[in-house]
């Protein structure tokens, strides 16, 4: 997908980190969660949009919003240790409900890449201050707050998805600021109430797909075919902090190849059984925004704020069956 940010300054010590080999990985792993492999037509004719593409849009959001180099680092190497299929290997690992799994490797990978332990030696910066961008509320908060993580994959998905045009990526952009919060603590905040409330309704119709039967039957099927992979030795641990291409490649000459192939054919889903189904619960992301002045999107809005709690109180205590062509 073409980067939206292409306006957006990046620094050149932040340019040459995105030429080391653990940044390049990232250009094999997608961000729809395996999810464009399959035959769902609301998948399938999705654009390619890397981790990569979403790792140097966060660092680009957080060098223009704060100007700050160690900051930008965090966001630019956040997702440095995802796995292929991305939150995948969450649901592989029980994970499913919180999606962090995948982060212990964060700081490790970091310090192994030469480029970057080299880059990040000359700059003064200690590794500890780029491990772990939790640390800093603009480049990540909790939700529902507003952060540059949260604002870039909301932004990329909601144009991927046809949800939005990139002129309003722009008007976004354009409206947010940093103000303190209802906590005293730095956060995005809309100046706006309209563009607020447009951006938080397309968040909320983002999350919905994230966390929809599609979505989660295809992610738990995958992840039962990594799981197979793994205890028939086909994949090892480390095989999955590779490229999506060659674990794919020694999925399709295995005796994985049919799950595979119906995994990719997935394009319906129909109530299941406990016999030929799986049932399995939701994270449910959505923003709630805040608005300069006004509070938050939920606090300016009913109909949104009723939207959010519908979201939230959604029952997804059912069985699904996956239908392949």
């Amino acid at each position: 997908m073409k980067s939206l940010y292409a306006s957006l300054f990046l620094p050149e010590s932040l340019q040459e980190a995105c030429t080391s080999q653990a940044m390049e990985r990232l250009k094999h792993v997608d961000m729809n969660c395996g999810m464009r492999y399959t035959s769902f037509p609301r998948f399938r004719s999705l654009k390619p949009y890397t981790r990569y593409e979403h790792s140097v849009g966060v660092a680009k959001l957080i060098y223009h919003f704060t100007g700050d180099e160690v900051q930008s680092f965090a966001g630019l190497f956040h997702d440095i240790a995802t796995p292929v299929f991305s939150h995948v290997v969450d649901f592989m690992e029980g994970d499913h409900m919180n999606q962090e799994a995948t982060e212990s490797r964060t700081a490790q990978l970091i310090d192994q890449d030469p480029l970057i332990h080299a880059l990040l030696v000359r700059r003064g910066i200690p590794l500890h201050a780029v491990a772990d961008y939790h640390q800093y509320p603009i480049a990540d908060n909790d939700s529902p707050k507003l952060s540059c993580d949260r604002l870039e994959y909301t932004l990329g998905n909601m144009v991927n998805y046809g949800f939005a045009e990139v002129s309003l990526v722009n008007v976004i952009l354009k409206d947010l600021i940093i103000a303190p919060n209802e906590s005293g603590e730095a956060e995005l905040q809309f100046q706006n109430q309209a563009t607020a409330l447009q951006f938080a309704r397309l968040a909320l119709a983002c999350g919905r797909i994230y966390s929809g039967d599609e979505n989660r039957y295809a992610m738990e099927y995958l992840a039962g075919i990594l799981r197979s992979a793994i205890t028939m030795n086909l994949l090892c641990t480390d095989d999955l902090y590779g490229r999506e291409e060659a674990v794919i490649a020694i999925l399709e000459h295995s005796t994985l190849k049919e799950d595979w192939q119906t995994f990719q054919n997935l394009y319906e889903i129909r109530e299941g059984t406990p016999e030929d189904g799986l049932n399995l619960d939701a994270k449910r992301r959505y923003i709630d925004p805040l608005i300069k002045d006004q509070g938050r999107a939920t606090e300016c809005d009913s109909s949104f704020r009723e939207a959010v709690l519908q979201f939230k109180e959604e029952s997804y205590d059912r069985w699904l069956k996956g239908v392949s062509e």
